[in-house]
């Protein structure tokens, strides 16, 4: 066999592998994108996984075999991206070594430094019940997809339902991005009347403590552009040492 074949789905143990070898907790946004992607293997193990014409994944259990295989398996796939977390060493020390160009294109926070309980007058934060999913979509600015989202993430009890003096403002997810990992990542959204009065430092904070409560990590991660979001991941106590970094072949 010559190549990368497509694959039916990626192989659980060769997942558990990769996950194993970064140094920090898989970032949601690009599971998701595996979970949606075109998955590719290698006879000797390798595997790669594609979302359209973006490379979301690359594992090569012989790193010193990693960047002739990342450059055979761009010459068959063409793929225009690849993005690499910055603690994905392997993989971003192949798109080095093959002259990819690299751009961030977002903050990873994986720490969190001890802070005082956050406050907002008139806030509280709760599950989400069925009657607040409309609500949710109908504030929506551009963070959820479509209603059912919010409807799936509120039947898994990954969503909460924020309100302020009895009306909502806005929500909160807390999403374990694998299974068997301590890692939560948590992400939220206000209502645009609401904005820039801090309520989006009280949710990230609120729920961020809550997941540490109860034993568990709190991570999350923003778009470069959004320098809103980083500031208020900040004030809520994350620390950005990891990029999300796009390389162009």
């Amino acid at each position: 066999m010559s190549g990368f074949t497509r694959s039916s789905q990626l192989s659980p143990l060769l997942r558990r592998q990769y996950l194993a070898s970064l140094e920090e907790p898989q970032e949601w946004f690009l599971e998701e994108l595996v979970g949606l992607g075109q998955v590719w293997t290698h006879e000797d193990g390798s595997y790669g996984v594609t979302n359209e014409k973006t490379l979301v994944e690359f594992f090569s259990a012989d790193p010193t075999n990693a960047e002739k295989l990342l450059h055979d398996f761009w010459g068959q796939h063409c793929f225009s991206t690849a993005l690499v977390k910055s603690y994905d060493y392997d993989f971003v020390r192949s798109c080095e070594n093959l002259g990819w160009t690299s751009s961030v294109g977002g903050f990873l926070f994986r720490k969190r430094k001890p802070r005082g309980q956050a406050a907002f007058d008139g806030a509280e934060i709760r599950s989400t019940t069925p009657t607040d999913v409309h609500v949710i979509w109908q504030i929506n600015d551009n963070f959820f997809d479509n209603e059912d989202e919010v409807a799936n993430l509120a039947v898994s009890n990954k969503l909460w339902t924020v309100t302020v003096d009895g009306e909502i403002a806005g929500c909160g997810v807390s999403n374990r991005v694998i299974k068997k990992s301590d890692a939560v990542d948590v992400g939220m959204m206000v209502a645009s009347k609401f904005r820039r009065r801090g309520l989006g430092t009280y949710i990230v904070s609120e729920i961020a403590d809550r997941i540490e409560r109860e034993g568990l990590r709190p991570i999350c991660g923003c778009g470069a552009s959004n320098l809103a979001s980083k500031a208020t991941l900040e004030k809520a106590g994350f620390v950005s040492d990891h990029q999300l970094l796009s390389f162009t072949p």
